[in-house]
């Protein structure tokens, strides 16, 4: 089977927020017959899509999620912090915003960045 890799962030029990990797699994589906088996993901109920263009040297302090998100690297590199440890992000990844509360997580562009960014519902 397929994996899918991607990275959470989110506040913890003792309220501190960190970066946890996880990856979901890709199972064969006909996802648009007539065309042959795809494989995908379980669905994720969305509330909403946006795009974020930030230049390089954009940058922003640690703070909370505004909403549950899956964050997609389009293009550009950014460097996100959270819990004192930094990760670099780049086209193709894929991050989960869950830190809602908290601290929260911080972000510098390290080029021009855009970013595809899904708002999950709640629930």
């Amino acid at each position: 089977m397929q994996r899918l890799n991607y990275v959470r962030v989110y506040t913890d029990a003792d309220n501190l927020t960190d970066f946890e990797d996880l990856d979901c699994q890709l199972v064969p589906t006909v996802f648009a017959p007539p065309a042959p088996p795809v494989a995908v993901t379980s669905p994720m109920a969305a509330s909403g899509v946006l795009f974020l263009h930030a230049p390089a040297g954009w940058s922003d302090p640690a703070h909370p999620a505004p909403a549950r998100q899956l964050v997609m690297v389009l293009s550009g590199e950014f460097e996100g912090t959270a819990g004192g440890r930094a990760r670099k992000f780049t086209a193709g990844d894929v991050v989960l915003l869950e830190d809602t509360d908290g601290p929260g997580h911080g972000m510098t562009a390290l080029t021009d960045l855009l970013l595809a960014i899904v708002q999950l519902a709640v629930g």
